[in-house]
């Protein structure tokens, strides 16, 4: 496998570079769910990372993730270089695009434990991406009214082309959110899926946040409500990450909110895992594929009925 997609990444840099290159190493790097991540070193010491699709997981693409790391990197966030896209598969079998090997940074990938420093760090670049102009960089007509119900809807559309039957808690949890979505004060950019493991950083601040397959325009009180109950629950509990938010960013989120974005964000999870159920009978047969699209799934569905359960 490894000579047959080292031959073609060849041949397909040697194209975006205008010159012939020759790849003296190739390695696998990462096993994450939603990508396959491989190492490339060339002959002249360039090294580069393929990020490279694996059979819809996800319901996200790359040209999507794409287009939003260039507008980061442009408007100043911490981010690494992405270079040439491959949108349509036909190259190694899935779309995929090449960034920038980051070098000399942790991988961040201890969720449990985060710095003084590099926690105010990362809170002060998360709060500036929400907040920058993107309207130069990100050609969209999103409305602080509309964004909410059309992330709403994007999710449940992706969940009824995997689903292999209808999931009534799902359906009606698309129906609750958008009955009770909040206004939204403006657009901003969300990154989907911010915390620790999905940053790396040099122990002080964050050299990059990583993992922008969940990117999309929309209220950034998504991101704060999935920093505290996922993706950051295991760092710091609620109130120390409900400080920090106030004291670096001068961000507050209600009770209010931090329910329906909760429920929003497991609403989120269950359409994207089960995406994992239909690359499991297709594309992509691992054993981690079928556990995420049946049990965490099912999982995020209980939760996200739950907490409506309890707001009623």
């Amino acid at each position: 496998m490894s000579d047959v997609l080292r031959s073609s990444l060849q041949d397909w840099l040697s194209v975006q570079r205008g010159s012939a290159v020759v790849i003296d190493q190739l390695s696998r790097i990462a096993t994450g769910n939603s990508r396959a991540m491989w190492f490339i070193r060339l002959s002249n010491g360039e090294r580069f990372v393929a990020r490279v699709e694996q059979g819809g997981v996800f319901g996200t693409s790359s040209a999507e993730e794409y287009a939003f790391m260039q507008a980061a990197q442009r408007l100043g966030c911490p981010v690494a270089t992405v270079r040439w896209l491959e949108p349509t598969g036909e190259v190694i079998g899935q779309p995929f695009f090449v960034m920038d090997f980051l070098d000399g940074a942790a991988t961040g990938r201890d969720d449990r434990t985060m710095s003084a420093p590099l926690a105010t760090d990362f809170v002060t670049r998360l709060h500036r991406l929400h907040t920058t102009d993107w309207t130069g960089e990100l050609d969209s007509d999103v409305q602080p009214a509309t964004a909410t119900h059309r992330e709403i809807d994007r999710w449940l559309d992706v969940y009824r082309q995997a689903a292999p039957l209808p999931v009534p808690l799902v359906e009606e949890a698309a129906a609750w959110l958008h009955h009770h979505a909040p206004a939204c004060d403006r657009v901003g950019i969300v990154h989907g899926d911010p915390g620790p493991g999905n940053f790396v950083h040099d122990g002080q601040r964050v050299v990059a946040f990583t993992d922008w397959e969940f990117t999309h325009l929309g209220d950034p009180a998504e991101d704060w409500a999935y920093l505290i109950n996922m993706r950051g629950s295991r760092t710091m509990d609620r109130g120390a990450w409900a400080t920090l938010f106030d004291d670096v960013a001068n961000v507050r989120l209600t009770d209010d909110d931090l329910r329906y974005w909760s429920v929003f964000n497991y609403f989120k999870g269950a359409c994207a895992n089960i995406t994992c159920l239909r690359a499991a009978a297709t594309t992509n047969p691992a054993p981690n594929m079928v556990l995420i699209g049946t049990a965490l799934h099912q999982r995020y569905v209980r939760d996200a009925a739950r907490l409506i359960e309890e707001i009623a």
